[in-house]
This record gives structure tokens, C-alpha cells and sequence, in this order.
């Protein structure tokens, strides 16, 4: 059985090197607020205190992606991790962040702070990822990869893919497996922020549906080559290809449990830098604020988050078999139509 736990995304700093065409954290109200007003080093003690002695009432682990910005660009970072690795119950840690200052001196001490692994983007390419992001992050991405490899520490590429960098996904998927990246995912662009910008880029749903194929073809090429990599199927609407296709494995026989699929409402929350705790990082959805709040009340009292609990109401999702593992993906949904119940933009089933 797998493990059972809660995960917490902990934007530690809204302090970035770079201002990426697709970012949702500029360009948004909370930007200000992050940059001006970030927890303390008490006060995140305080958060991982708090979500300690949650984990050890519920008896189950935690996990911990730290991001922002970037996380090593605040001071005491080191302290905020060694802190929350001191923790029994907090079971996994891992970085979601950029790679300009990864060094093996870095990277050793990321290790023997408890981080298990890193994140960082590949957005195609290296003229569409450096168009995306900035001038030499592309070659900066695969350097730090190797840095990372070198102090054992799992390394994971995330890929996010609109209309403009499509053409480039199958190819950057081969470069993942030949440069032998532990993990590969990509996610959908959500229209927030900076992204905003970029609502035109998005999928028709056959459109979609026909990717979605091909990259599922190139995943089954590259395993059956022997590839090291972890293709992760991040994207919720591959329950529906699999369905279509007839590789959907049987499913429990409560067809009401929430057993996968979007992690809103289920097991998750994130935490901003200056305490606002959201639903979802990838759409503005304020919930709670911490430390002044209990991770657990902000989780299970929140009246927004009891309404994003109400999972019915999605529109096509409601009456659709696969709603305890799919219920596409509200923050892309939430991006094009400022709805969190409206339909995903990109699925293609009739219901």
C-alpha cells in the first residue's frame, strides 16, 4: 500500500533570477504582499511545528516541496530545512527551483539537509526554453542536473507546455532520457499572472487529445528501451486517453472515494512567502493564512475550501465516471474562463 500523506508547496521567497513568460506569481495580487511581508525564521518554525504535531494526530507522514522564487536565494534557508528535517513525521523533502546556484558545495549541503530531490524546468529546446525564461538557463538547467546526480540527490525535469512549445515537447522528453533525468512531467500552462498573456496558446481538446497520444507512444518507446527516466503521467486527462484506449486498470468499487486525480481538497495545500495559504499554487486561491491559523482548521474548516470540496458541481466532471481520478485540471480551467467549476478547456469527453 502506498504511503499516506500530506503535502505542503512552502513558497519560501517571492525573490526570483528570472521573470519567466509563464509565471504565475508576477503579475498577481499577492506578489507585493510576498515580497514585503515574508515569514520570519520564527514563524516558519512556527508553520513546521505546526504541521508536525498535525501529521503526528492524523498519523500519517509529510512531505515538503520548498520553491518560491527560488528558495536558496533566501538567507536562511539552510536553517528553515535543517529545521524541518529534524522532524520524524516530515518524511520527504524535496526543491522546486532554479539552477544558477547549485554547486557541489550546495548540493552536498542540500543533501545532508534531508532534500531528496530537485525540480527544475525544461521548457523545450534551448531557444524556446531560454525564450520562455532567460539567456543561458537552458545550459544552466542540464549543469546543476549533473551537480545534483553527482550528491545523490533525485533530479526531476518539469516541462510547461502550451501551443508554442508543443513542437519541442517530444524532442526535450528524448534529451530527458538520454541524459538520463530521473524524473520528466509537464503540466498544462495556467493563464494566471504573467501567463495571462499567453491564453492564446492553448489546446483544442482533440488537439490535446492527439499530444497526449503521442507522448504516451514516446513513453512507451523510451521503457521498453530499457530508459532510467520516470515518465510521470502528471496530467489527469491521460485517465481519460487510458480510458479510451482501454489501459484504465479496475477501479475500487466505491465510485464516490477520491482516490486520485487534482490534489485540491484531498491531501494538499500551499503555503505563500508571506503566509497566505492557497488551495492550488496555479490559480489564486486563498484559503487561510499562517501561522496565525492551524494548518488542519485552514484545511478542514475553510469555507472556500469546503466549496472546492464540492467536486459535483464541475461542470462535466459531475457525472462523469472517472471524477475520483481525473477532474481535469481546475487551475488550467480557473486560467481561461475565471471559474473553478467550469469545464476543463481541454477534455474531450462526451458526458
Amino acid at each position: 500500500m502506498a504511503e499516506r500523506f500530506f503535502l505542503l508547496q512552502w513558497h519560501l521567497t517571492a525573490n526570483c533570477d528570472q521573470h519567466c513568460k509563464h509565471c504565475y506569481m508576477y503579475d498577481e495580487p499577492t506578489y507585493e504582499s510576498e515580497m514585503k511581508n515574508c515569514l520570519s525564521l520564527e514563524q516558519c518554525k512556527q508553520v513546521i511545528d505546526d504541521f508536525s504535531n498535525m501529521l503526528s494526530e492524523l498519523d500519517i507522514k509529510g512531505r515538503i516541496n520548498f520553491t518560491g522564487g527560488d528558495p536558496l536565494l533566501r538567507k536562511d534557508f539552510f536553517e528553515v530545512l535543517e529545521y524541518a528535517n529534524s522532524k520524524k513525521n516530515i518524511s520527504r523533502m524535496g526543491i522546486l527551483g532554479n539552477p544558477f546556484h547549485i554547486d557541489e558545495k550546495t548540493a552536498r549541503r542540500l543533501k545532508e539537509s534531508g532534500i531528496v530531490s530537485y525540480q527544475i524546468s525544461v521548457d523545450g529546446l534551448e531557444k524556446m526554453h531560454d525564450y520562455f525564461r532567460k539567456p543561458g538557463s537552458f545550459k544552466a538547467s542540464f549543469a546543476a542536473f549533473k551537480i545534483l546526480s553527482k550528491a545523490g540527490i533525485k533530479t526531476a525535469a518539469m516541462f510547461t507546455l502550451s501551443r508554442k512549445n508543443a513542437g519541442d515537447l517530444l524532442p526535450v522528453i528524448d534529451l530527458i532520457a538520454k541524459e538520463g533525468i530521473d524524473v520528466f512531467a509537464f503540466a498544462r500552462l495556467c493563464a494566471v499572472g504573467t501567463g495571462k498573456n499567453l491564453k492564446e496558446e492553448t489546446f483544442s481538446p482533440l488537439e490535446y487529445k492527439e499530444l497526449l497520444y503521442n507522448v504516451l507512444e514516446k513513453y512507451r518507446q523510451l521503457e521498453e528501451a530499457g530508459s532510467r527516466t520516470e515518465f510521470v503521467r502528471k496530467d489527469h486527462l491521460f485517465d481519460l486517453l487510458c480510458q479510451d484506449l482501454g489501459l484504465l486498470p479496475p477501479r475500487p468499487k466505491n465510485k464516490k472515494m477520491i482516490y486520485g486525480g487534482c490534489g485540491i481538497g484531498v491531501n494538499s495545500l500551499c503555503v505563500l512567502a508571506d503566509g497566505t495559504v492557497y488551495a492550488c499554487r496555479r490559480f489564486p486561491s486563498p484559503v487561510g493564512k499562517v501561522p496565525e491559523q492551524k494548518i488542519w482548521d485552514i484545511f478542514l474548516k475553510s469555507k472556500q475550501m469546503n466549496e472546492y470540496r464540492k467536486y459535483e458541481k464541475i461542470k462535466g466532471c459531475g457525472k462523469c465516471e472517472l471524477l475520483p481520478i481525473c477532474r481535469g485540471c481546475r487551475a488550467v480551467a480557473y486560467g481561461l474562463t475565471g471559474n473553478y467549476f467550469a469545464r476543463d478547456p481541454q477534455c474531450w469527453k462526451e458526458v
